[in-house]
């Protein structure tokens, strides 16, 4: 499946998730849960972190999808070509990855609530070693109607917090960075 993701990230500062959840509860319907494991790899051939690309063997809740995700198309959202399929073992994947020369980069695990909002999907993420997060997402359709949607929805949920347009991965690496050089004298 190849489509062009649109989001926007915050780290929430207020409310906090859990409130956040129980808001949402009352005028939405949850319409799932996951608990997703994320797995990065690097490319023998070419750095990802240098050309915006990324590598990907997920697995949420019990299925695993391997996905490609394009360099960033946009500076007013998190906009990327992504190509996904699903795999049936991620053992399996993980080693023909590996027997390529694809370097395991990072794990990245989180629980993830979806609600479906028009054309939206609004996740709440609680991600480990990072906090918690609002994702808003949307398939083929504008910045602009992204960029309205979140404003409307921050200012309706009375929601604060930092809007960015990194990735999970490049927020992770960012923070093991910090803390690296904060242990160097």
């Amino acid at each position: 499946m190849k489509h062009i993701e649109r989001e926007i990230k915050i780290k929430l500062i207020s409310p906090n998730i859990e409130e956040l959840e129980k808001i949402l509860n009352i005028k939405y319907k949850l319409f799932n849960e996951e608990h997703q494991i994320d797995i990065y790899y690097n490319s023998p051939v070419r750095d990802f972190r240098k050309t915006d690309e990324a590598l990907r063997l997920r697995l949420v809740n019990n299925e695993v999808e391997l996905t490609y995700k394009g360099p960033k198309l946009s500076s007013e959202s998190k906009s990327r070509e992504e190509i996904t399929v699903k795999i049936d073992n991620l053992d399996s994947m993980d080693l023909i990855l590996q027997r390529l020369g694809f370097i395991k980069v990072l794990k990245i695990e989180k629980i993830r609530k979806n609600y479906k909002i028009n054309n939206f999907t609004v996740s709440l993420d609680r991600v480990f070693d990072l906090g918690d997060f609002v994702e808003i997402e949307g398939i083929d359709i504008t910045d602009e109607e992204l960029i309205n949607f979140v404003n409307n929805f921050l200012k309706e949920y009375n929601i604060e917090g930092e809007k960015t347009l990194k990735s999970y991965l490049e927020l992770l690496v960012d923070k093991l960075e910090k803390e690296s050089n904060s242990n160097t004298y």
